[in-house]
C-alpha cells in the first residue's frame, strides 16, 4: 500500500508533465493513423468544445457573448 501512496503522490506532483506526455502521445498517434489534416481538425474541434464548455461552466450568457463578438450591442 505504501508503494501506491508514493505513486499517487508522485502523479500529483508531476501532473502537468504526465498530462503533457499523454497529449503529445495522443496527437502523435492521431497523426500516424489519421494524417495531419484530420488530426488538426480534431484538435480544432476539441479546442472549440473546451471553450464552449468553459463558457457554460462560467455561466456566461452565450447569446450576449455572440452578439458582442459579431459587433451588435
Amino acid at each position: 500500500m505504501d508503494y501506491l501512496e508514493y505513486l499517487l503522490e508522485w502523479m500529483i506532483i508531476h501532473r502537468g508533465k504526465i498530462i503533457g506526455v499523454l497529449v503529445g502521445l495522443s496527437i502523435s498517434l492521431s497523426v500516424i493513423f489519421f494524417g495531419v489534416l484530420k488530426t488538426l481538425f480534431i484538435v480544432v474541434c476539441v479546442v472549440i468544445g473546451y471553450l464552449g464548455g468553459k463558457q457554460l461552466d462560467d455561466k456566461v450568457d452565450i447569446k450576449d457573448r455572440l452578439l458582442r463578438l459579431l459587433g451588435e450591442r
